[in-house]
């Protein structure tokens, strides 16, 4: 089992994900840090497979409004979802996540600084170790008085 954190600069993308079911990242030619970590972007998103674990986080904050469960990847999709590419008329996030599950909160479910070693910047993108991932649901268990199990 694999688990993963999708970083995002404000909660209003990872609402957007939960209606949508759907994460984006962005292409190499968005800026100097896609371009830098390209290789690394693409190693890792061609890691993401079903059934994997993410765990959604405002990267400032460290706070976490959402988990869910993968249900595939897509290369290339070119349907504006978010915010600024409707604004703009022009997709900037092609390369797609499709989520087969999501538990979504406004209020953060947690506030966790996750240490990964393999963060991939400017993508806000990193595969997280297994004890973190275990550290964060007993967080969220504990905050909503909910029973949760994901397999681990």
């Amino acid at each position: 089992m694999s688990y993963w954190l999708f970083s995002s600069n404000n909660v209003d993308n990872i609402r957007r994900a939960y209606e949508r079911l759907m994460w984006g990242f962005w292409d190499r030619e968005a800026g100097e840090k896609q371009r830098k970590n390209w290789r690394s972007f693409i190693r890792a998103y061609n890691r993401i497979k079903p059934f994997h674990i993410v765990i959604f986080q405002v990267a400032k904050t460290g706070d976490i409004h959402a988990i869910g469960v993968v249900r595939d990847t897509h290369f290339d999709d070119q349907t504006p979802i978010w915010d600024n590419e409707i604004k703009q008329n022009k997709v900037l996030y092609p390369w797609k996540v499709a989520l087969s599950t999501m538990i979504f909160s406004e209020k953060p479910f947690a506030k966790h600084y996750i240490e990964i070693p393999n963060y991939i910047d400017g993508y806000g993108l990193g595969e997280i170790p297994e004890h973190e991932f275990r550290t964060v649901l007993s967080d969220i268990k504990s905050k909503l008085s909910i029973e949760l199990n994901f397999g681990v």
